[in-house]
């Protein structure tokens, strides 16, 4: 386990260590693999007892209780690896779909598997992270997704700063169809201030390490390991916790209220969503709904948003690499491989010109 810091020294097992001498090579190994990368069958199989605890140990549904532990997943994995699968694919694209259906989590991730079940992109949209322009009086917003390199962020910056310019339309459109996900903090700081009051949106469950989410390390940790301090977000740098001998996770829950903002808006929003919205993409589809009184407009979304804030792990003799979550959020209804509903059905690719065309007919 020498890609992880050693938890006598920092208390909390499986922290990676971004000056691991093996990590680098890890992460960009994994970063780079496709299904059709060869993998080692026997190194895999070596490292199932490793990922059974794993799994039991950091996917936070099953170490709180929420599911069960998928040993016979794992179990089944193994057998098949004794088939000798020689690509990625061959060797961890079932196991990656059980665990999803086991745990009721759409978030995990095995490096090396095809990333979506329904055979979707496997990236965000192409273009620019956000995009904006005026079509029949009304402003049209896309963001494409919602974490990116440095010009991604410094563009969803600058729209969360733009919010008054935004807000003196009396019509909005948001596309958030085909993304994918990462910070709807993007979102939130946008349009907080236009937020009626909700009293309960949504209750999170989340790992906490003196008040820092315990995903920041992991991933934090991974980026800088593979492209360097200056690859990382400053945001990840400062607010991840510094590690201490006694430290412990914390199990925070929280009942969060969508609070009234100080600048009330009055006007309408369309939110368009497709089958792609996932993970923070469609949980900003819904605050805005609650907050603002937003119409989704589009196709129920993914539904791949009551487990959150991912954390990369890793397994060094295999390089066997996933994403599991350390948040749980509860929005009164499932939500997880069904989606959130929409107010107004819209086909798949129409584009967000014409919707503005007829923006009255979605109210």
């Amino acid at each position: 386990m020498s890609a992880y810091l050693d938890p006598a020294q920092v208390g909390i097992e499986w922290l990676l260590d971004p000056q691991g001498v093996e990590l680098p090579g890890l992460a960009r190994e994994a970063e780079t693999r496709t299904p059709e990368s060869p993998c080692d069958a026997d190194a895999l199989a070596r490292d199932a007892d490793e990922l059974r605890r794993l799994v039991r140990e950091r996917h936070f549904g099953v170490a709180t209780g929420l599911v069960g532990c998928p040993d016979d997943v794992v179990d089944a994995w193994s057998r098949r690896l004794a088939r000798r699968p020689r690509t990625w694919s061959e060797a961890v694209t079932e196991l990656q779909f059980d665990l999803r259906d086991a745990l009721r989590d759409e978030h995990v991730r095995v490096f090396g598997a095809p990333r979506w079940r329904d055979g979707g992109a496997e990236q965000d949209e192409p273009g620019p992270a956000v995009e904006s322009r005026v079509v029949d009086g009304a402003l049209v917003l896309q963001v494409r997704r919602l974490v990116g390199d440095r010009n991604d962020e410094a563009l969803l910056a600058q729209w969360s700063a733009d919010a008054d310019r935004h807000f003196a339309f009396d019509r909005i459109i948001l596309d958030l169809r085909g993304n994918t996900g990462g910070n709807d903090g993007h979102t939130l700081a946008w349009a907080e201030r236009r937020f009626r009051y909700v009293p309960r949106h949504v209750r999170d469950s989340v790992w906490a390490v003196r008040g820092t989410p315990l995903s920041l390390w992991n991933y934090a940790a991974w980026r800088e390991a593979r492209d360097g301090t200056d690859a990382v977000p400053p945001r990840l740098i400062a607010e991840r916790h510094a590690p201490r001998p006694a430290d412990e996770i914390a199990l925070v829950h929280t009942d969060w209220p969508l609070e009234a903002g100080d600048r009330p808006w009055d006007g309408t929003m369309l939110v368009l969503v497709d089958r792609r919205t996932r993970s923070s993409g469609e949980s900003s589809a819904w605050f805005l709904r609650d907050g603002l009184g937003a119409r989704l407009v589009g196709t129920p979304t993914t539904g791949m948003i009551e487990y959150g804030n991912v954390a990369p792990y890793v397994l060094p003799g295999s390089g066997f690499a996933i994403y599991l979550p350390t948040k749980h959020n509860d929005y009164g209804m499932r939500v997880e491989s069904v989606g959130f509903p929409v107010d107004a059905p819209l086909e798949d690719g129409v584009p967000a010109d014409d919707v503005a065309a007829r923006f009255d007919t979605f109210v």
